[in-house]
C-alpha cells in the first residue's frame, strides 16, 4: 500500500515537473517581435539583417521589425519615443547617442554570466563610451569609428605629387601648399578640403592644433584656450581663402557629396566613408591618407552601437540577439559587409578591397590621445557641441572673433 502511494506521488511529481518543464519552454518559446530602429551611413540596416539570419533560423520565435530612419532626424525619433514610453527593444546608437541617453538605456550586467569577460572583448576606448556612472556596461560595441582624411588621388596624381608619400610626414602648412597646386592642376577641383558640418570633425583640428574641451584632470569644461582659438581661426582662413567650400558650414551642402562629384581634393570625414565612397565613386581614384600634423596627430575616436532600454518591452529578447549580433563570428561578417573597423579586439576582418585605407584609419586613430574619447563621452561636453557649431557659424560670417566664440562656448558650459 505504501509502495503504490509513492508511485502515485512520484508520478504527481513528475507530471507537475514536466509540466512546469512545458510551461517553461512554450514561454521561451513565446512569439516574439523585436521593434528595431535604425541609421544608414550606407548599407548597414541590409547588412545588420543579413547578418542576423541564421540567429532568426535559430530563434524561429523571434522576429524583427525594422524601422530605418534618417540620421538628422534620427535623436528627435527615439528622443520622442522614449519620453512617450514606447523605445524600440534594440536600437542603433553612436557614441554621442550613450552620452545623451545613458539613463534610458538597460544596463548588459545582469544579462550576462560576466559583463567583465565581455567588456574584455572589445577595445577599451570603445568600452569607455559603454559606460554609464556606476561602471555598468549600457551597449555592445559594434563598430570603431575614426576621424580621418580621404583625397582625390587621381587630382593628386595629376598635379605630380605623391600624396600618398607626402602625407606620411606632412603639417597643415605642408598640406596647404600641395593642396594649392592640384586646383591649379584640374580644371575640377574647385575646393582643397571638405570639413564635415560637425563639432565632432571640426574637433579633428582642434585636437591636433593642441586643443581640448575640458581642463587637464578632465573634471570641468575649460574652453578658453589659444589653442582653441588657433583652431577656429584657421578654419575660417580656409573658408576665407577658398580652400573651403563655404556652402557647407554656411549652408546646407553635403561634403560627401562635393567629393564624390570630382570638386574637393581633401575630405575630413569619419571612417566609415570607405565603404560609400567604394560604392559610389566610379570616376577617379581615391584613397585615405594621414591628416596633416598640427602640434600633434590625432584623430577623434568614435563608434556606433547596439543597445535596449530600460521600458523596451522585449528587454530579454532583445538582449539575446544583441549578444549574439555583437559576438566574433557576426562581428566580424557585419564589419567586412558594411567596410567598417570592428570594435573588437579578436576581430580578423579580410576586407576584400582598400585594406591600405582601413590601415591609415587605423594608425591615425592607434597615435590619439585617450583624452580625446573621455572628452567626447562627458555630457556636458554633447550639451555645448551645438553651441559650439553655431559660435563658429558666427566666427565664420565675421561676426564676432574667434576669442568671443570660445568664451561664449564657455558662458554656456558654465550655464549647465
Amino acid at each position: 500500500m505504501k509502495k503504490s502511494f509513492l508511485i502515485i506521488i512520484m508520478m504527481v511529481v513528475g507530471i507537475s515537473l514536466f509540466a512546469a518543464g512545458a510551461a517553461e519552454s512554450a514561454a521561451a518559446a513565446k512569439p516574439t517581435t523585436l521593434s528595431v530602429l535604425w541609421f544608414n551611413d550606407a548599407n548597414e540596416s541590409d547588412v545588420f539583417l543579413d547578418t542576423i539570419q541564421d540567429y532568426l533560423a535559430a530563434n524561429p520565435n523571434v522576429k524583427v521589425d525594422m524601422q530605418v530612419i534618417a540620421f538628422n532626424e534620427y535623436e528627435q525619433k527615439l528622443k520622442l519615443m522614449i519620453s512617450g514610453g514606447n523605445p524600440p527593444d534594440v536600437a542603433r546608437i553612436t557614441n554621442n547617442h550613450l552620452a545623451a541617453l545613458g539613463p534610458s538605456l538597460e544596463p548588459i550586467d545582469s544579462y550576462v554570466s560576466n559583463v567583465e569577460e565581455v567588456k574584455k572583448q572589445f577595445m577599451p576606448a570603445s568600452v569607455a563610451f559603454t559606460l554609464g556612472p556606476k561602471g555598468e556596461m549600457l551597449a555592445y560595441p559594434t563598430e570603431a569609428t575614426a576621424n580621418g582624411m580621404i583625397v582625390n588621388l587621381t587630382a593628386w596624381k595629376k598635379a605630380g605629387i605623391d600624396v600618398k608619400e607626402l602625407s606620411k610626414t606632412w603639417t597643415w602648412t605642408e598640406w596647404e601648399a600641395a593642396v594649392k597646386k592640384v586646383i591649379a592642376a584640374n580644371d575640377k577641383i574647385k575646393y582643397g578640403l571638405a570639413l564635415d558640418f560637425t563639432p565632432h570633425r571640426f574637433s579633428t583640428i582642434m585636437f591636433e592644433f593642441g586643443g581640448s574641451f575640458m581642463n587637464s584632470d578632465q573634471t570641468a569644461i575649460d574652453f578658453v584656450k589659444k589653442e582653441n582659438i588657433d583652431a577656429i581661426n584657421y578654419v575660417k582662413h580656409l573658408h576665407d581663402s577658398g580652400l573651403v567650400p563655404k556652402s557647407v558650414w554656411l549652408g546646407s551642402e553635403n561634403p560627401a557629396e562635393l567629393f564624390q562629384a570630382g570638386l574637393v581634393a581633401s575630405h575630413i570625414g569619419g571612417s566609415w566613408l570607405i565603404n560609400t565612397y567604394n560604392s559610389n565613386v566610379k570616376d577617379f581614384e581615391w584613397c585615405a591618407v594621414s591628416t596633416p600634423k598640427g602640434k600633434i596627430n590625432s584623430s577623434v575616436p568614435g563608434g556606433k552601437f547596439i543597445a535596449s532600454f530600460k521600458d523596451s518591452k522585449n528587454k530579454k529578447a532583445a538582449m539575446d540577439l544583441m549578444a549574439a549580433f555583437s559576438d566574433k563570428k557576426h562581428n566580424e561578417l557585419y564589419c567586412l559587409n558594411t567596410f567598417n573597423l570592428s570594435s573588437r579586439l579578436d576581430s580578423d576582418v579580410r576586407y576584400p578591397s582598400n585594406v591600405g585605407d582601413f590601415a591609415v584609419f587605423q594608425s591615425d586613430l592607434s597615435k590619439t590621445p585617450a583624452f580625446t574619447a573621455v572628452e567626447w563621452k562627458d555630457a556636458n561636453v554633447n550639451k555645448i557641441s551645438a553651441t559650439l557649431r553655431e559660435q563658429i557659424v558666427q566666427v565664420l560670417l565675421g561676426n564676432i572673433t574667434a576669442d568671443a566664440a570660445v568664451r561664449a562656448v564657455q558662458d554656456k558650459a558654465d550655464s549647465l
